[in-house]
């Protein structure tokens, strides 16, 4: 008699099997699918998002020293929240943008102070000394007896030839201006204000050079410098001027 062994069937491990199939599953997964658990699992701190808004302006700073406030506050804001999402132990998400805002801000940050540097230390045409509004704003009028004297230390500077940078007090007059009020800052010259004696100096050009009138932009102008009261009723309206013999 012939007998036939039968060997039994393999049974099929149906755990392992699936296992496997969800590893392959998450191998294979798509980019748009992790980027969407990233999302959906992985909050993203208020920091992030805001170091991104600051560094995409912060080319703000390329146009002036006051600017430079908005790529720093980016560098600042950038660093917490880089520091934010570290101290989460992957609970957050948001690196990239905090990194890319963080890198935007620190570009335009060293591009603007760079450029800034360059600026204050080339624009000072030959032959001239720079001055500025607050060391005038230091030398005190002296008053006597009710007679207004200009300070020792502004006096000296009679006749010198001097740079300084302001803003045009407004006047009825806007184009090919040969005179102009030079003030110390736009809150004294464009809001109403009456600028204080030593915020201000009367432009007067004396070799052809006119200007047109700029609102809210800082100015440049060189000249010889006047230390030499003006009265006009009896009330002393300025005490210094200047030849004006170049504008930017």
């Amino acid at each position: 008699m012939m007998t036939t062994d039968l060997a039994p069937a393999p049974v099929e491990d149906r755990g392992a099997s699936a296992s496997m199939s969800e590893l392959q599953s998450d191998a294979f997964a798509s980019p748009e699918l992790e980027l969407q658990n990233e999302f959906s699992y992985r909050p993203i701190p208020v920091l992030a998002p805001v170091s991104l808004v600051i560094g995409l302006c912060s080319i703000i700073g390329l146009a002036s020293v006051a600017g430079l406030s908005v790529p720093l506050a980016g560098v600042i804001l950038g660093i917490l929240g880089l520091r934010q999402i570290s101290r989460a132990h992957g609970e957050y998400g948001g690196f990239k943008l905090t990194v890319s805002g963080l890198v935007l801000s620190s570009i335009c940050l060293m591009a603007g102070t760079s450029l800034h540097a360059y600026t204050y230390a080339t624009e000072v045409p030959d032959g001239y000394e720079r001055l500025s509004f607050r060391w005038l704003a230091e030398q005190k009028p002296i008053v006597e007896d009710g007679q207004t004297r200009i300070n020792p230390e502004a006096k000296s500077l009679d006749g010198q030839k001097v740079f300084i940078k302001g803003y045009m007090y407004p006047e009825n007059a806007k184009t090919n201006l040969k005179h102009f009020v030079l003030c110390k800052d736009t809150g004294q010259c464009c809001f109403g204000g009456k600028p204080s004696l030593t915020d201000m100096i009367v432009v007067d050009f004396v070799n052809g050079t006119k200007a047109n009138f700029r609102e809210l932009s800082l100015v440049s102008v060189a000249g010889t410098f006047r230390a030499k009261k003006t009265v006009v009723g009896g009330e002393v309206t300025a005490l210094y001027s200047l030849e004006g013999e170049y504008f930017k």
